[in-house]
This record gives structure tokens, sequence and C-alpha cells, in this order.
């Protein structure tokens, strides 16, 4: 049998537990909803990076696309062009002048005239097609024939086979004398033959047919 006196205290540290319990769970709570809104910002701050690297890439692109453009584009403006922009540039500078001259005074507005004057000065400068350099008609100098570094001085016969003697260009005494037989060669010219009193020599393409002085 249960105490009056006792049943009290007995409610009141019930309720302690209930509090400390309802705390707890609610504490739990915060704790859960915090870490959803820390993921969920998250997620928000990386879509949105990405977001921006996207519109930089394509910015990017277009850049790109833009500068190829302008590098294909040629240098000198075509005439039908130029005429074009020039009407433009016109119309847009008397649709101004009267703008402004309906509103400000004759002598106010002679700076700005002048300042106009100067800039189409300068844009039909720049803009103005360049005349093409007139190429140049005269036919192109046949290459000089290349001469060998030696000179022929005769043909000697040994042993029944023909020699062809030759000496440098720059001189020397007979101590100096070459003999060559058809095949060899000197100084990149190679005797191939020697028909009576012609020596032919060859230096890769091209042959040449030399006299042999008589001795």
């Amino acid at each position: 049998m249960t105490m009056p006196g006792s049943a009290q205290p007995q409610r009141a540290a019930m309720l302690r537990v209930a509090a400390i319990t309802w705390v707890l769970l609610i504490s739990m709570g915060v704790v859960v909803n915090h870490v959803a809104l820390t993921k969920l910002a998250d997620q928000a701050e990386t879509t949105t990076v990405r977001t921006q690297v996207a519109a930089l890439e394509q910015h990017l692109a277009e850049l790109a696309q833009d500068s190829e453009q302008a590098r294909k584009q040629p240098a000198a403006v075509p005439q039908a062009r130029y005429d074009t922009d020039r009407q433009a540039f016109d119309r847009r500078l008397a649709a101004l002048e009267q703008s402004l001259g309906e509103r400000m005074a004759a002598d106010a507005l002679q700076p700005l005239q002048t300042r106009i004057e100067q800039l189409e000065a300068r844009l039909t400068t720049r803009a103005a097609p360049r005349a093409a350099a007139p190429r140049s008609t005269a036919p192109d100098a046949p290459p000089k024939p290349v001469e060998p570094a030696f000179r022929i001085t005769g043909a000697e016969l040994r042993a029944g086979e023909r020699f062809l003697s030759i000496l440098s260009a720059e001189g020397g005494g007979l101590a100096q004398v070459r003999l060559l037989r058809p095949g060899e060669e000197a100084d990149g010219w190679r005797l191939t033959a020697i028909e009576g009193d012609v020596a032919v020599l060859r230096h890769g393409t091209e042959t040449r047919r030399l006299p042999v002085p008589a001795r």
C-alpha cells in the first residue's frame, strides 16, 4: 500500500525524467535538421559553382569562335562594304548634328564638329582598302651553270686506254696534274666518256661537254 506522502516525490521524479527525455528528443531533432541543412547548402553551393563554370566555359568558347572568325577575315576591307559602312556613318552623323543643333548653339557645336571630323578622317584612313602592290612581270634570271673547279689540259693514252688530264683551276705545276679515266670523278664531276676531242662530264643532273686541248 502506497502512502499518500510518498506519491508526490515519485510523480515529480517522473516529470523530470519526461522533461529530460523531451529535451533530448528536441536536441536530436535540431542536430538532424542541422546536418540535413548543411548537406543541402553544400549541394546548392556545388550546383552554383558548376553553373558558373559552365557559363565561363561557354563564354570562353564564344570568345575563341570570335577570335577565329576575326583571324580568318581579310586584312583589307572590301570596297562595297567600306562604302556601305561609310554611308551609314554619314547618316548617323547627320542625324546627330541635327539633334544637337536643335539644343545647342552653333558656337558650342564647333569643338564637337572638329572632333567628329578628326574621327571621320581617322576612320577613312584605317578603313580605306589598300591598293594591291603590282606584281613584277620580269622573268626570273636563269640559274648560273655550275663550272668545274678544274681545267682540262689534254688527254693521254696509256696501255690502250685514254685518260683525261686535269689541273686545279687555282693553278699549279705539272706535279699537280691528275689523270681521270671514264667512271672516275673529281670535285663532284664524273667523267663519263672521252669522245675524240670532247670530254663528257656529269655533275648531279647536269651534263657538260668540254673541249680537250690538243697536245
